[in-house]
């Protein structure tokens, strides 16, 4: 049942959304969850064939639960950034290999997002890794604040993730004939340094931090996770 119930609200979403912003020409789409990378979300083309009745393909939506602990606004709209995707793979002429295009950005802009490489205003527009944010009266905007407090309750999701204030990744096991003392040895700041091991993670408010990759860490004065650059 709880399932059932919050998979119904994402799909309640992208009909929502769907309707307002895209005149409800995007076709249907499963929309899910996943902890993928430490990206918002992502869209998959053409990632669900129905059975020997249904033998239609179907795109997939995926947003990351980590991220949902963000106001409903800001959850919403890494959701029509996929949906962008959606409507230039059916619509438009992608890019390959995850490139976002001028066309893309049009058709966020037209949404009322603007695409930007920095996640702030004055980034570029195109890029193989994008951002956004929300245009400030723009379609989504309007749309998103029109919400009347029973709507948009209707359209959150009863249960959402736990904050992860510091969470790692399980530490490797050492190769045989090393010992793990070894092995903690090699992971000094120096010997990072020297091999180049270690990453530049950077989060909202535009901190920075440096480690091993797969690291999970929450800046405590933005309250969004460091994203691996």
């Amino acid at each position: 049942m709880i399932t059932t119930i919050q998979f119904k609200t994402l799909d309640d979403l992208f009909q929502f959304y769907n309707n307002h912003l895209f005149e409800g020409k995007l076709p249907e789409c499963i929309v899910n969850m996943s902890r993928k990378g430490g990206s918002y979300g992502f869209f998959a083309a053409d990632r669900w064939k129905g059975d020997s009745m249904q033998k239609k393909i179907i795109h997939e939506i995926s947003i990351n639960p980590d991220f949902m602990d963000r106001p409903d606004k800001e959850w919403h709209s890494t959701l029509v950034h996929e949906m962008c995707h959606l409507w230039q793979h059916d619509f438009g002429n992608p890019s390959r290999n995850c490139y976002h295009n001028k066309q893309w950005a049009s058709k966020m802009i037209q949404v009322g997002l603007m695409p930007t490489d920095t996640g702030e205003p004055g980034g570029k527009q195109t890029g193989q890794q994008m951002s956004h944010y929300v245009i400030e009266g723009g379609l989504f905007d309007k749309v998103f604040n029109a919400l009347g407090a029973d709507e948009l309750e209707n359209l959150r999701l009863k249960y959402r993730p736990l904050p992860a204030s510091f969470r790692m990744l399980p530490a490797p096991v050492p190769p045989p004939g090393k010992s793990a003392d070894t092995e903690k040895a090699e992971d000094k700041e120096g010997d990072w340094e020297k091999s180049g091991k270690r990453k530049r993670y950077t989060c909202g408010c535009g901190n920075h931090v440096w480690g091993k990759s797969g690291l999970w860490i929450r800046c405590e004065e933005c309250n969004m996770l460091f994203l691996e650059d």
